[in-house]
Order: structure tokens, then C-alpha cells, then sequence
């Protein structure tokens, strides 16, 4: 039981550190920051992936919770911007349990 625990704590931690890094993102819309943070959620009770990818030479992130279909499209003011996010994005989602994959 202990290691049930353990894990349900550091799923909290990492969902309050994905919110925290969503709602900081000034590039991000409010709305569009909910949006993402609750398809996260969500895909943690199903297939437990999340598939990313930064467009080359350029400031767009995709991010797409348990399917590539249906992703979001996030732009940042400068590549430097977007990477130091998807750093963040990608260990917060790893650090909940969810497997990230580089597919865009």
C-alpha cells in the first residue's frame, strides 16, 4: 500500500507542476492552457501516452493526449521559448506516469 501511495502522491506533484507551467506560459491562452492540462488528466486513465513535437525552424509545439489526432498547436515567440516548455511539459508528463513520444 505504501507504494500506491507514494505514487499518488507524485502524480499530484506532477499535475500541479504541469498546471503551474501551463498557467505561466504567457504564449499559452487561458482557455487553451485549461484545455491542455485536462486532456493530460485525462489521458492518464487511458493509454497513458502523449505524443509531442516541435516543428523545425520554427516556435510550434504540438501536443496530443493519448492519439495524434485532435492535437494542440502551441506557438511561442521564439524557438528558445518553445524548447525551454517542451523540456518542462515533457518531464512534468513523465513525471506522471505518461509515456512521451516524439512523433510530430
Amino acid at each position: 500500500m505504501h507504494g500506491q501511495e507514494f505514487h499518488q502522491k507524485n502524480k499530484l506533484h506532477g499535475e500541479q507542476k504541469l498546471w503551474a507551467l501551463l498557467d505561466s506560459a504567457r504564449e499559452i491562452p487561458q482557455q487553451t492552457a485549461l484545455f491542455v492540462y485536462s486532456a493530460v488528466k485525462q489521458s492518464g486513465y487511458g493509454k497513458r501516452q502523449v505524443f509531442v513535437g516541435r516543428v523545425y525552424d520554427s516556435c510550434v509545439y504540438h501536443i496530443g493526449c493519448d492519439t495524434i489526432e485532435n492535437a494542440f498547436k502551441l506557438k511561442f515567440s521564439t524557438p528558445d521559448e518553445r524548447n525551454k516548455f517542451a523540456n518542462s511539459f515533457e518531464a512534468a508528463c513523465v513525471e506522471q506516469g505518461l509515456a512521451v513520444h516524439q512523433s510530430f
